[in-house]
């Protein structure tokens, strides 16, 4: 599909997506949901002012919004209801107080706590679980970067960066779910 204008993937038919990147600058970029999937339609950076403007239209329009981190694979919105986005398509959904992941089903009382990860041994790993009120963890998004193996240079200020997404997508899942949330990332 050839990229839009914002304005006229705004005016495309269909569900649409409108996800505000943490990465540092206000840029929007606005995709059509089609089969869980997600088509990019358009991006633009805008000013602060032009994102308050923008808010209150995608919300009188009825276009879930949603955030993502720079680097990130991942694409979420809180928007009616959780759901999580990779470059295949539908990571967690959430459906009737539930929380869908891969062939799991949680209730969202059952959560306990989200914990924000990296894993110590191999700093290319990290991710988002969830720890359940019977003491059991489930991940919900998870990555391996590569560069930290292939990297001898690769520290912790390369982790602060390229896992940001980890931190945010932590956050707004537990407040989402209204459970305590743990930042394990530096």
């Amino acid at each position: 599909m050839s990229k839009m204008t914002i304005d006229q993937a705004l005016a495309y038919p269909g569900e649409l997506l409108a996800v505000w990147d943490h990465a540092g600058d206000e840029t929007l970029v606005v995709y059509a949901i089609a089969d869980g999937r997600l088509d990019r339609l358009a991006t633009q950076q805008m000013s602060k002012a032009e994102r308050a403007s923008l808010g209150a239209e995608l919300s009188q329009r009825g276009i879930r919004v949603g955030a993502t981190d720079g680097p990130s694979q991942f694409v979420w919105s809180k928007d009616g209801g959780f759901t999580i986005w990779s470059l295949t398509g539908v990571v967690l959904d959430s459906r009737d107080g539930s929380l869908v992941v891969g062939d799991q089903v949680m209730a969202r009382g059952d959560v306990a706590r989200v914990v924000s990860f990296l894993d110590r041994d191999s700093l290319g790993h990290r991710g988002v679980k969830v720890a359940l009120r019977t003491g059991g963890e489930i991940v919900v998004v998870d990555e391996e970067d590569p560069a930290a193996q292939l990297d001898p240079t690769y520290g912790m200020d390369n982790v602060m960066i390229d896992a940001a997404w980890a931190t945010y997508l932590g956050r707004d899942l537990a407040a989402w779910l209204g459970a305590p949330h743990t930042d394990e990332l530096p």
